[in-house]
This record gives structure tokens, C-alpha cells and sequence, in this order.
């Protein structure tokens, strides 16, 4: 198999068809076990063993876009042209893409005509579909942006900065300044900010990285959360998680009504509430549970007694926040919602950012009068290249703000900047969601 195969079917999770919860679980062990079955074959060279492996894996969750790739390589090896075509196809029908001209997986069908046929689908879903404009850009290149949030009350919008430890703040004008200064405060990396306008609040998390300046060695990173004044910028209150032996990492968040503010861990199954009371703020744990796998970003239902998650390996889970229970949202047949990373709730709809699928795009997930099932997924904007890696975005009233151009890709693990590497400037696209 190709390296991205291989490499993109290392974190699968739960199948995101239209079953209950148990249900699901039972597939998603059974299509993991056979995936990595089908791999153990393939290495030892039985390729016929693994295609058969590959297509229970696809049977057992055939709307993850790592095993309908899987299966159509396998399939590609075996020179069954039909079912690579097929697969394939099916991959094109949820808007979605991969390299398959490149890919020497796919180097014995490619004289096919139906082969051909089914690339043009998918070299036609990699294809630019901006929807959005360019709102704002930084001349900060190295800033490394991830969260954003909007002030209603001042227009001012606020840019999370991965790398300096920071916040900048850019106002209605677009002129930039720093809200707070870097490391103020002993802040590490900040990911996620959101402005809570009737407390006039600057909420964030911030978390030990080795992509920010000054990075300690540290083989258990802190993560916490913390509040600033929005006038003042003075720090009003901020907790760190106790450490233990596993790892966390506070990413986005979002808050309330009322004032409580919720956020993922998204190294941990773990999810935080942070509640306002009389006597100040109390943090203390919403949910633990198995499905939570890879936590990003969170939205309210419309009277706030659920609260939507995006797993990034598994798809959308609605928490009951008076039961503190967990479920895997339903959706239709053809509908995948893998890789959702900052997500918001749009009147009856979810808008997600999908940038861990190809192509990299933002969708707006229909919801059921009820809210426990996705009826639909649609296509908003595909603003291709230039958000080459989109995070986490703010809803204003109709209009729809994102980071477009994060710098995950252009640093090491290490937290170097790879060699050759030119950074782009920091952009924010804005989408109109009342336009069709």
C-alpha cells in the first residue's frame, strides 16, 4: 500500500453509519481488527487475504474515507479494476478526494477508461470552491494561529498564537496590536479563545508545546485554562489540570449563555466544564468516556442541554449535559463527518471545519428536528490553496470567520521550522452563510 494508506488508516476509529451506539461499537472493533489483520497479510505478501480483510473493514464502516482508500488500493493490487472503481466512487460521492494519479497503488488500472473516469471525479473534488473572502491577514508570519473569536460589542476579532504565547487583537479598522503580550502571565502555546461579551471575558487554553518559544523539555506538558479581563487585560482567573500519567491538551472551547465554558482534551477522554457560581469558577469534568478518542471542537444546542463534540476519528457525539451521557450522532447513508476540527452550531445546523479528510473544506452538517441525527452534509467553501490548513472558526450573525492558514505542517515535532520553509501571512476568511 502507499504511505498515506498506511498512515491514514494508523488512527480509525467507529463506524459513522446509522446505527445505535453498542451497535456501532461492535463495528468499529470488528472493522479495526480487520483492518490490521488486512495490513499483517498484506506485509506478508497475501494479498489475497488482505483484500478480502480490507473489504469486511469498508463493510463494517463504509462511509471512512481511510478504508473506502484502503480497500480500492487492495483491490487496485489484485487488478480488480471493478471494485477500485467502484470504492473509489464512492469516495467521489462524499465529496471527497485522494491522489490516486500519484499513487503507485493504482498503477496496474490506470489504463482503464472507468478508472479514468472515477479519477476525474476525484481530481474535480480536489479542485479550488472558494465561497469566502479575505477578511483579514497578519504580517506576523511566524504568528502560528489556531483559535479565533469575535467581540459583538467592538467588532475587534482575536487570533490565538501557537508559537509566541499570545493573543493579538485586530480591530474594525484591521489594525493589529497585542492583547496580551507574550508569556503574560506565564501563558504557554495558546490554542482555543472565545470572548464571553456579557461578562466581558477573554477565555482561553493554553498548553505546553514544543512549537512555542522558549519550550521547557518536558515529557508531561501542562495544559489549563484561563480567563482576561477584555478592558483591563488583567488575568481575572486561570487552572491548570492537576498532572497525572497520562497526557492532556486543552484545544477549543466555547461559552455559555449562563457563563460556564466547556473544553475538549483532546489527548485524553475527557471533557471539562469550567461553571460559573456565586463564589467564582469551579472546574470539574462533564464526561469520561471510551468513544471520546481525538476531542476538537464543541457546540451548544439551541437550549443548551446538549452539547455537540467533534471527534476527529469519530465523528459528531451529542452529550446530554444533565445525564452526562455520551452518543454518537447518527447520519444518513452517504454522509461522512470524520475529521471535524472547530465546529459551530447555525440555527438548526452544525458548520465544521474538515480539515483532517481530503479535501480540506468547510461543510454544514443538517441536523434532524430532534437534533440526534445528521440528514445531510453539504459543501460551504473549499477555499483551496490558500486555507491549506483551516482550525477553528467564529460565528457572527450570518457571517462565518476561520483561521485558513495554520502552521502544523511547517514545523517538526520538535518544533523546528522544517528546512526550505517559507510561511505564509496568517489570513482570515470570512463566509457569508445566508448566501446559497
Amino acid at each position: 500500500m502507499s504511505r498515506f494508506t498506511l498512515l491514514a488508516l494508523g488512527t480509525v476509529a467507529a463506524f459513522a453509519g446509522p446505527l445505535m451506539a453498542q451497535t456501532r461499537a461492535d463495528s468499529a472493533a470488528a472493522a479495526r481488527t480487520a483492518y490490521r489483520q488486512a495490513v499483517a497479510q498484506f506485509r506478508r505478501g497475501d494479498t489475497a487475504q488482505a483484500h478480502a480483510g480490507m473489504r469486511r473493514a469498508y463493510e463494517a464502516w463504509p462511509t471512512q474515507p481511510a478504508y473506502l482508500i484502503a480497500l480500492a488500493s487492495v483491490a487496485a493490487r489484485s487488478r480488480d479494476t471493478a471494485e477500485a472503481v467502484q470504492i473509489l466512487g464512492r469516495l467521489a460521492d462524499l465529496g471527497l478526494t485522494h491522489g490516486v494519479d500519484a499513487d503507485p497503488d493504482f498503477a496496474s488500472v490506470k489504463t482503464s477508461p472507468a478508472f479514468e473516469r472515477v479519477a476525474a471525479r476525484l481530481r474535480a473534488n480536489a479542485e479550488p470552491k472558494p465561497r469566502s473572502r479575505v477578511f483579514r491577514t497578519v504580517e506576523e508570519t511566524d504568528l502560528f494561529p489556531e483559535g479565533i473569536s469575535h467581540d459583538p460589542m467592538t467588532g475587534a476579532i482575536f487570533l490565538s498564537s501557537v508559537r509566541h504565547r499570545k493573543v493579538i487583537r485586530i480591530d474594525s479598522t484591521g489594525a493589529v496590536t497585542d492583547f496580551l503580550s507574550p508569556g503574560q502571565d506565564s501563558l504557554w502555546s495558546v490554542l482555543g479563545v472565545r470572548v464571553d461579551p456579557a461578562r466581558r471575558l477573554l477565555w482561553l487554553s493554553t498548553v505546553e508545546t514544543p512549537y512555542m518559544t522558549g519550550s521547557p523539555p518536558n515529557a508531561n506538558p501542562r495544559t489549563g485554562l484561563a480567563a482576561f479581563d477584555l478592558g483591563t487585560k488583567r488575568l481575572v482567573w486561570r487552572w491548570v489540570l492537576p498532572a497525572d500519567s497520562t497526557p492532556h491538551f486543552f484545544g477549543d472551547l466555547l461559552v455559555s449563555s449562563a457563563g460556564d465554558v466547556y473544553t475538549t482534551d483532546s489527548s485524553s477522554p475527557l471533557l471539562i466544564r469550567v461553571r460559573r457560581t456565586a463564589a467564582g469558577y469551579v472546574a470539574d469534568t462533564v464526561a469520561i468516556s471510551p468513544l471520546f478518542r481525538s476531542l476538537q471542537g464543541l457546540a451548544l444546542s439551541s437550549d443548551e442541554r446538549t452539547l455537540y463534540v467533534a471527534d476527529y476519528s469519530l465523528g459528531i457525539l451529542a452529550v446530554d449535559l444533565a445525564r452526562h451521557t455520551v452518543k454518537p450522532l447518527a447520519s444518513d447513508a452517504g454522509v461522512s463527518v470524520l475529521g471535524v476540527d472547530g465546529m459551530v452550531r447555525y440555527g438548526t445546523a452544525l458548520i465544521g471545519i474538515q480539515n483532517g479528510a481530503a479535501p480540506l473544506r468547510v461543510i454544514r452538517m443538517d441536523l434532524s428536528a430532534d437534533g440526534a441525527r445528521i440528514t445531510g452534509v453539504h459543501e460551504l467553501d473549499r477555499h483551496l490553496p490558500l486555507a491549506d490548513q483551516p482550525t477553528i472558526g467564529t460565528l457572527w450573525g450570518d457571517r462565518f470567520f476561520y483561521v485558513a492558514n495554520s502552521l502544523w505542517d511547517w514545523y517538526d515535532e520538535g518544533g523546528k521550522l522544517k528546512p526550505g520553509a517559507t510561511l505564509p501571512r496568517p489570513t482570515v476568511l470570512e463566509l457569508d452563510l445566508a448566501k446559497p
